[in-house]
């Protein structure tokens, strides 16, 4: 690599980490908001960072081509601030070898972002699912809110007063209606509640089991201590391997199983052509952007301008992407046209690269 070309990757490396972190972060902080109350249902810290940590992944997979783009822009910028982008043409360089340093930094994240899609991205949300599930089976009781009724499905709800510091309900109430011969209200001064084989096991003290018989007559049973377990039509059980796209990897995704519905294989069509197209955005758009900024000649007045004509550019392209990729979604016949619009862009840079020599 040349003098100018490690010069400049230098300068782009410090904005591009930086750059990152403070989009990723920002981003990430906004999710993060949306799980606190778990901390107020009683989640350990720890856990709850453990599992706040699988959904990075996710954000870089989509904030990494933005991230690229803001922070070659600002370095060229810069250096163009500095004179030093003229110092290069003036020397005999062309657009495209003093784009090269940014090129290449833009290739190393493509590359880094092609190992998000295949890999890390169904790895981590497999892990934060897994997450996920732990947190259910070992605060179970502390999910519940006190004083409403919690449906824990189509046949059980529950309700009670007051939890305990040790996590134990008290003046609950149990609303059991999977029999429609035998409903039955259960009343206990004191339950908790487990996660066993993806199943609710509560277990009640000191109450009442109320329910009618044959005739109609209102029964009561007095207990010390009872276990109901909540069958296979709890929401849990309903929801026991149900895959989310991002589970898949691009393989699966490509060749869905034959068993899914049309419209289900469709979208993991679709999302596998995502996860191969999107990275490829973390070099067009930097591709594009210089060949954009680096058309014009440097002038203070006229900087602002060239800045925003390449955000307005980036904007668009991304835009006809996400609006391809939602067609696609629907209909497999727009795959086609995700991949023109990169291929396009990629035609376009060229020609404004070779267009003029400044």
């Amino acid at each position: 690599m040349l003098i100018y070309q490690r010069y400049i990757v230098k300068n782009i490396l410090p904005s591009l980490i930086i750059v990152i972190f403070s989009i990723t972060s920002f981003v990430w902080i906004t999710q993060i908001l949306k799980l606190l109350y778990l901390i107020d249902k009683g989640i350990n810290v720890v856990h709850f960072l453990n599992l706040v940590i699988w959904v990075l992944p996710s954000l870089l997979f989509m904030l990494l081509p933005f991230a690229t783009m803001i922070s070659v822009i600002y370095t060229y910028n810069y250096l163009s601030q500095r004179r030093q982008i003229i110092i290069l043409q003036n020397l005999g360089l062309n657009n495209i070898q003093i784009a090269n340093p940014a090129l290449f930094v833009a290739l190393l994240v493509t590359m880094f972002s092609y190992y998000i899609s295949s890999t890390l991205l169904p790895l981590s949300y497999a892990k934060l699912k897994s997450d996920l599930n732990f947190l259910k089976n070992n605060y179970a009781s502390d999910v519940l809110d006190a004083k409403i009724l919690n449906v824990i499905s189509k046949n059980i709800t529950i309700y009670f007063n007051q939890r305990l510091p040790n996590g134990v309900m008290k003046g609950l109430v149990l609303f059991d209606n999977r029999k429609p011969d035998d409903q039955a209200i259960l009343f206990a001064q004191f339950g908790s509640c487990k996660i066993y084989n993806n199943s609710f096991v509560f277990q009640l003290k000191e109450g009442v089991r109320q329910t009618h018989d044959h005739n109609g007559n209102l029964t009561y049973l007095s207990f010390g201590s009872l276990t109901i377990e909540v069958d296979n039509n709890s929401k849990l059980e309903q929801q026991k391997y149900n895959r989310e796209i991002n589970e898949y990897y691009i393989d699966e995704l490509l060749r869905p199983d034959d068993q899914l519905s049309k419209q289900k294989r469709t979208k993991l069509i679709a999302e596998g052509h995502q996860r191969l197209i999107w990275p490829l955005y973390n070099f067009i758009l930097v591709f594009l952007t210089l060949a954009i900024f680096l058309r014009q000649p440097y002038d203070k007045k006229s900087s602002l301008k060239q800045i925003l004509i390449t955000t307005v550019s980036a904007v668009i392209i991304t835009y006809l992407h996400f609006s391809l990729q939602n067609l696609a979604s629907k209909d497999l016949n727009f795959i086609f046209a995700c991949y023109a619009n990169a291929i396009i862009v990629i035609i376009v840079s060229i020609y404004l690269y070779f267009r003029k020599t400044i």
